[in-house]
């Protein structure tokens, strides 16, 4: 099975006579003489003896390859790694085996060695490399030290022995490691340890928890740091402050429009739980009224819930913008309830933020209907403003084929604000969109007006016809109407621009990407060539919007926008999905490896730090790659299996690109040949 990224430094298993040889000739070998490095004699070198030494060298300085004694004791090290984490007692280092060697079980957190070696600049920060060991017995792991988990962040205390405090978010098995997400404010951190027996990290789910551990980098190919994890020797590490509440549904209940309002007492990473109706369902995203507001519930888990079920919710309240969700919710099911009534709100009244999330009904002039593979768009004029009416795509089966452009509706459905802008302390809604629920929420109130510009020419021309008098009074009607059908034919090309173009970026919106990917498939097909299909997300994009406001990042969205269009071809689309998602769409590939250069291109061009008023914003791109040479494919396939492709990228460390694997990825392309290429873009493994 192989290993995960959150482990870069495992190896696979090794015959038993290589552990023997391991026990022979490294722990048991008396002190060796000073090493000689590769690039010469060390003698010219001072020796370091203290962990601190090493860690304060620089990634020039330690390439070096200082001689190293050391005698520390051993903190983290797991089955199966070639290396493992010392502390001297006032710092710590990471300590690679000679050959890479796998450890026995003589070496284990709390077990005192002798330690020599030369320095190595690892893959993040120095380490002790090529080390020879020798066992001196067993001494106290020394006491952590008390951080915040935001400082983790920075990468500072990469290899140290720390603490910090948190809620436990989530936690499960992951290629036989337990995996422990825990949150305090915005950071999270993944914590990684050996389980005890099935299920007992359960009880850990939304506790306020002490982790002790040692900290390992995460980091994309150029050594950048893009995130860290905590490695912990066992669950014994991990203290529990404050229980998980025994039933999450018996906390008390709270009004949606409470939940973000100021409260006096209130701890991190608190737990709320609402009650109400499901409104409507989107994904992962549950939208709930509570008989007051509505409320966007991001669910932890899958469900089958759907509009008129009446539910508890249970889960953390997640400041955004522009919309707040509660995060990593459970649910209760209570049985079925009457929808509630639609408030009939103006374009003001909508774009005021008062009904975020509540079922609202309004009118407006159908401009045009555009449709794709997973949902049907319609652009509406209500007058003073434009906006964006939804339809899933598990819905469009039921018919909008009578719905004609120009015609006067009415909508109803969840109103939801898609995008704000500053204005002092506020954040005041500048977008807002309609997300329906069923054709159902569509209705024409008025058919569009016989008179159009083609009929009144026709009109004009038989007058003309007809009589020579009125000649002159033609020729100017007949020019008042030219103009006006410019201008409605203008008007209308603005608005299609505006529907099939991002309007931070320049780039392609998801409509139209659905028909430029509906073509080239139909050409791949046809000319029996192949095509590639590119999910993309920026890495702690969040932090950047947090730290620097949102300001720096729309720059970081359009100077992303520009790197992607520098690394395709002309002929290739570049999309943006929404927030910090983009899809590139290669067609018409003749040879499929052309993708894994592609998207090794696009992820060298965004670890380029993004300059900002001053700042060096730190940028970096996962990629999910599914490329396919035979035709036997569709539109839906590339793009699932393109996110899943990008899943695992997120997952083996960020800041890499990963390519779809059929018998690896959840979601697989039909036929045979046409699975994914190889893949080949796994981040760099970590040493330190």
């Amino acid at each position: 099975m192989p290993l995960p990224s959150a482990f870069p430094r495992l190896s696979p298993l090794m015959p038993a006579v290589v552990v023997a040889i391991l026990c022979s000739s490294i722990l048991c070998s008396p002190h060796p003489p000073t090493a000689v490095p590769a690039n010469g004699p060390v003698g010219k070198l001072p020796v370091l003896t203290t962990a601190r030494q090493v860690h304060d060298l620089t990634i020039e300085e330690a390439r070096r390859q200082y001689p190293v004694h050391l005698r520390a004791v051993c903190i983290v090290c797991f089955t199966g790694w070639h290396g493992f984490f010392v502390n001297d007692g006032k710092s710590g280092v990471f300590v690679e085996t000679r050959n890479q060697v796998l450890l026995t079980a003589a070496i284990h957190p709390g077990t005192l060695l002798e330690i020599d070696g030369v320095t190595g600049a690892g893959e993040f920060a120095p380490i002790v490399d090529r080390s020879s060991l020798r066992v001196l017995g067993e001494e106290r792991i020394p006491a952590a030290r008390l951080v915040s988990l935001d400082r983790l962040s920075t990468g500072i205390e990469d290899g140290q022995w720390i603490a910090f405090e948190g809620t436990v978010r989530s936690a499960g098995i992951r290629d036989s490691m337990l995996a422990i997400v825990v949150a305090s404010g915005r950071w999270q951190v993944e914590v990684m340890t050996t389980p005890a027996a099935a299920g007992d990290f359960q009880p850990l789910v939304n506790a306020r928890v002490r982790v002790q551990g040692t900290v390992g980098p995460i980091f994309n190919q150029r050594s950048q740091l893009i995130g860290v994890n905590v490695y912990s020797p066992s669950l014994d590490s991990i203290e529990v402050l404050q229980p998980a509440p025994a039933d999450p549904f018996s906390l008390p209940l709270k009004q949606v429009r409470s939940i973000f309002a100021y409260t006096p007492g209130a701890g991190p990473d608190y737990l709320v739980r609402i009650h109400g109706v499901v409104t409507a369902r989107l994904g992962q995203t549950v939208f709930i009224y509570d008989g007051v507001q509505g409320a966007s519930v991001l669910s932890r888990e899958t469900n089958d819930l759907k509009p008129g079920d009446m539910v508890d919710a249970v889960g953390y309240p997640a400041l955004g913008d522009p919309t707040h969700i509660i995060d990593d919710a459970i649910f209760r099911p209570l049985g079925s309830a009457p929808l509630p009534e639609p408030r009939s709100v103006s374009v003001k009244d909508a774009l005021s933020g008062d009904f975020e999330g509540d079922v609202v009904r309004l009118d407006g002039r159908l401009i045009e209907q555009q449709k794709a593979a997973d949902q049907v768009t319609l652009l509406i004029d209500a007058g003073t403003a434009v906006f964006s009416a939804i339809l899933p795509a598990d819905l469009k089966a039921q018919s909008l084929s009578g719905l004609r452009d120009g015609s006067r509706i009415q909508l109803t459905g969840i109103c939801v604000i898609s995008e704000t802008q500053p204005s002092r302390h506020f954040r005041l809604p500048k977008a807002f969109q309609i997300l329906l629920r069923s054709p159902s929420d569509v209705v024409v109130l008025e058919n569009p007006p016989w008179w159009t510009p083609a009929h009144a020419l026709l009109l004009f021309g038989l007058a003309l016809a007809g009589s020579f008098v009125v000649l002159a009074w033609v020729v100017a009607l007949r020019k008042r109407v030219e103009q006006q059908t410019v201008l409605l034919r203008e008007s209308e090309e603005r608005f299609r621009h505006m529907a099939l173009h991002d309007n931070l970026t320049g780039l392609a919106t998801r409509l139209l990407l659905q028909d430029r990917l509906a073509v080239a498939v139909e050409r791949a097909k046809r000319h029996d060539t192949g095509l590639a299909v590119m999910m993309l997300d920026l890495d702690s994009f969040k932090e950047i919007n947090d730290t620097y406001g949102h300001q720096a990042g729309d720059e970081v969205l359009r100077v992303t926008a520009n790197r992607l269009l520098q690394a395709v071809r002309t002929e290739d689309t570049v999309a943006r999905m929404g927030g910090d998602e983009f899809v590139v769409l290669l067609a018409e590939l003749t040879e499929p490896e052309a993708a894994k250069r592609v998207a090794a291109s696009i992820v060298k061009s965004l670890a380029f730090p993004i300059p900002f008023e001053g700042h060096s914003l730190p940028v970096t791109g996962s990629v999910g790659v599914c490329a396919v040479g035979n035709g036997q494919f569709d539109a839906d396939t590339l793009l699932k299996n393109a996110d899943a492709a990008l899943y695992r990228a997120k997952a083996k460390g960020r800041g890499c690109f990963e390519v779809f694997i059929p018998s690896t990825d959840a979601a697989a392309l039909p036929g045979e040949p046409g699975g994914a290429i190889p893949a080949s873009g796994d981040p760099a493994p970590s040493t330190s």
